[in-house]
């Protein structure tokens, strides 16, 4: 069985996990058998959503994770990125919701 990733990669990620142990070299071509379909069904599902060019962004990718409940296990792998200056208005906007809160407290006490 030929593969594209390499499997000395693949064998280094199952064994990052606690609970794995022997890993024989029919499970580890089977994983990353899987895996590699797995990554042409997610990129092919999400470069037939692209619409404003034939190139597929991370961006692509990152929108079509946000949109699929089948892949929220990627959520935080695939992140969608965000700018510097919305990421600061976030945060402002979380500090002046915890102490408004806290404000409200001491006004109740």
């Amino acid at each position: 069985m030929d593969t594209e990733l390499p499997l000395s990669r693949i064998r280094t990620i199952m064994k990052s996990s606690l609970n794995t142990g022997q890993i024989t070299n029919e499970v580890l071509l089977l994983m990353t058998k899987s895996t590699e379909m797995f990554i042409q069904k997610l990129t092919k599902e999400a470069y037939g959503k692209v619409k404003d060019d034939n190139t597929l962004k991370y961006k692509h990718l990152s929108q079509y994770v946000q949109k699929e409940k089948n892949l929220e296990f990627l959520l935080q792998i695939v992140p969608a990125k965000i700018k510097v200056k919305d990421f600061k208005k976030i945060l402002e906007l979380g500090d002046v919701n915890s102490s408004s809160d806290s404000e409200d407290e001491r006004q109740s006490k």
